[in-house]
């Protein structure tokens, strides 16, 4: 009895793995690099970070890394989600530019140090800054909101004056930056907490 029961299991493992073989062979898929845990902007990516999997090809996006060592020692341009399939526009140094690291609906804005009331924080991408509009000569407490919430894509220049920025933007933030810059105002920048 104890055998038959012992057979009829085996047999049900392998008609498991029998199906299960043939599932995997019906849907055409490619090796993909996918994260094995959440990983933050700025992070430098190690190989217990990501891993290679079978996914199908329909739903594999264009510029997927195929190998980890592709993301292995480079580091996260992005919030990137466990699970999530890797491409190379995710991280900095990246094939595609700039622009493949645009959220959808949004614009690259570049902010010049010179248009800061303020020398900056130490940002990394995708950080988010409130820029308040500051009038020179004008008290303090009349600085004006002109946008929130915008998207660090990216510092860039000499750090000695200060770097300049590359942010995340809407056409009707870059349009408040630009009215409020073309009036006088300096752009003040407020660092928001992570997840604020």
């Amino acid at each position: 009895m104890v055998f038959a029961f012992l057979l009829a299991v085996l047999a049900g493992i392998l008609t498991f793995l029998y199906l299960d073989r043939l599932r995997v062979l019906a849907v055409p898929s490619r090796v993909a690099v996918v994260a094995r845990q959440e990983i933050r902007p700025g992070t430098l990516v190690d190989a217990s970070m990501v891993e290679a999997r079978p996914v199908p090809e329909g739903v594999l996006p264009t510029g997927a890394l195929t190998s980890p060592a592709q993301a292995i020692g480079r580091v996260a341009a992005v919030p990137l989600v466990a699970g999530e399939i890797l491409l190379s526009s995710r991280f900095t140094g990246g094939d595609e530019g700039l622009s493949s690291r645009l959220p959808d609906g949004r614009w690259a804005l570049v902010l010049p140090s010179a248009w800061m009331a303020t020398p900056l924080p130490a940002l990394s991408a995708g950080d988010r800054l409130d820029l308040l509009g500051y009038l020179p000569g004008s008290p303090i407490d009349e600085a004006g909101v002109i946008v929130t919430a915008v998207e660090v894509l990216e510092t860039f220049g000499d750090p000695s004056p200060g770097p300049g920025l590359a942010l995340a933007v809407t056409l009707e933030q870059a349009s408040a930056v630009a009215y409020a810059r073309g009036n006088g105002f300096l752009i003040l920048p407020l660092l928001r907490p992570r997840g604020g």
